[in-house]
């Protein structure tokens, strides 16, 4: 039986877990969040209806034996359940491609506890992209509750994949397979997560392995810079102080571009630049001009034009490099 792995996994030297950043390692965006998306550690999207939820980083304990595999991070959501039938919280990770192990045997595994003895909720589901005329989602797959103590337990649900013969996929190239972890749910969605229930608490999550076949084997352990080129595929970040980011003209006194160059990724990034303040253009005669405005456009899939202002000072047809100097940064979004 030949392991179909997702796009981002193809040509990797391992290729066990088809989960990107099961072990928590990665998280470009920051450690923490409140509001849906996603906004903390890579590959993983936060729901939110209703109920509140503060999604973290947690750091074990070096030597700490109740995980194996020695990792240095884990997620943890703090969750005030609000009750209404539509309230949810659930965390997921959407894999790229839908015929990512379809038709197959997967066994999906993990480490979990919670504040009290509290159940918790697993779901897949095939989406088949959009564009065009798809088929519709494929919900209620393998929904397993989980009973969650106070202490680290590990977890395993083994399923077949429904095939996808006979499906239509979306035009834009964005269909997957997502592994949903249900905490709190109101009772619209009883038939996807066994009828967990709404509830509060916190609820922690570590080490989290999809993999062909009927057994739960070891955690596979790639390493942090591994996982990082997985993990940009979908996104990247650019920041750090004094940082050079791109190379580029003046086309006047005040207007510039560069160009940018970073991993490639899934598709045509969204290119977004926070904190304009914090970069600085350097002209050829090495002056450091503050920002007045920065954009971003043109985006391919390894590259993106930047274009803004500076108030004065550049000269047109020079050469000019533009750096992040404090706390800027610049998103390249290509997420699922």
């Amino acid at each position: 039986m030949t392991t179909k792995v997702s796009p981002a996994m193809e040509g990797q030297a391992t290729q066990k877990n088809a989960i990107i950043n099961g072990n928590f390692d990665i998280w470009q965006r920051g450690t923490s969040q409140t509001t849906e998306g996603y906004g903390s550690d890579d590959r993983w999207k936060l729901r939110v209806a209703g109920s509140a939820v503060t999604h973290s980083r947690q750091t074990f304990t070096p030597g700490q034996s109740d995980v194996p595999n020695n990792p240095t991070y884990h997620s943890r959501n703090v969750i005030t359940s609000v009750l209404d039938p539509s309230n949810n919280i659930f965390t997921q990770q959407k894999i790229e491609g839908v015929s990512t192990l379809a038709g197959e045997t997967v066994t999906l595994s993990f480490w979990a506890k919670a504040d009290a003895a509290k159940n918790i909720a697993t779901e897949f589901v095939q989406q088949f992209g959009s564009g065009g005329s798809p088929s519709s989602s494929v919900t209620e797959l393998g929904v397993t509750t989980h009973a969650l103590t106070t202490s680290w337990k590990q977890f395993t649900v083994t399923l077949t994949l429904p095939s996808i013969s006979g499906k239509t996929l979306g035009t834009d190239d964005n269909d997957f397979v997502q592994l949903n972890f249900w905490f709190d749910a109101g009772s619209n969605f009883d038939s996807r997560t066994n009828s967990l229930g709404q509830q509060s608490g916190t609820f922690d999550i570590a080490q989290v392995q999809i993999e062909n076949g009927n057994t739960a084997t070891d955690f596979e352990n790639r390493s942090v810079g591994e996982e990082l080129t997985l993990c940009q595929r979908y996104y990247q970040r650019l920041s750090g102080s004094f940082n050079f980011v791109g190379t580029g003209m003046c086309h006047s006194s005040a207007q510039w571009d560069v160009i940018i160059s970073f991993a490639v990724m899934r598709t045509n990034p969204t290119v977004t630049v926070s904190n304009v303040s914090d970069f600085l253009l350097v002209n050829a005669t090495g002056g450091g001009l503050a920002m007045t405005s920065i954009t971003g456009a043109g985006a391919s899939t390894s590259t993106s034009r930047m274009y803004g202002n500076v108030s004065s000072g550049l000269v047109a047809g020079n050469a000019t490099l533009l750096y992040i100097i404090n706390s800027g940064w610049i998103d390249f979004d290509a997420e699922l």
